[in-house]
């Protein structure tokens, strides 16, 4: 007994089936593999479009900030004032500099707290800036940007970034402990 489908179409009667080869297995495989490469390279290009790097990202953000005039949240805090302050901001055992600074506030950079703080170091006016670090990054930076000096350096589980004149780096790289 043979089953027929009530809707299928096929040969009438007294014609010959068109019967067609099948498609030859390497340009099967050959397709199929084109669509991969399209659809991952679309991926891989979509994603580096859309997510742009953030390498050395906080040492931008320190040479920005040391051009601008700043609005304190402590101003001239002691040494003990400071650690508190930072204790709450960027977590327990930050490194902090071991002069006071002239003022410290809150900023966000990459929607991260961080302290910034800026110290004066034989006239010269230097921003320094500490925050909890996530991820992999080198362990020292260093970038000239004209006249300033910026240099970034992991330290534990934080990332530090210093920016200040150039031609007196030697005097003003000593209170955070040559990085």
């Amino acid at each position: 007994m043979k089953l027929v489908e009530a809707e299928a179409e096929g040969p009438i009667e007294g014609e010959t089936a068109v019967v067609t080869p099948p498609r030859p297995l390497h340009r099967r495989v050959s397709i199929s593999l084109l669509f991969t490469l399209t659809v991952l390279t679309g991926t891989v290009v979509a994603i580096y479009l859309m997510f742009p790097a953030r390498h050395n990202v906080l040492l931008t953000e320190g040479i920005a900030q040391h051009g601008r005039e700043q609005s304190w949240d402590l101003a001239a805090p002691t040494i003990a004032e400071l650690r508190a302050w930072t204790i709450g901001v960027v977590g327990k055992d930050a490194p902090l500099p071991a002069i006071p600074p002239a003022g410290a506030r809150e900023i966000d950079v990459l929607d991260r707290r961080a302290a910034l703080m800026r110290v004066t170091v034989e006239g010269a006016d230097v921003t320094y800036i500490v925050q909890h670090v996530r991820g992999i990054g080198p362990a020292r930076v260093e970038r000239l940007e004209g006249e300033l000096l910026a240099v970034a350096w992991r330290r534990g589980k934080y990332e530090c970034v210093v920016v200040g004149p150039k031609a007196t780096s030697a005097a003003w790289l000593a209170p955070f402990g040559r990085p």
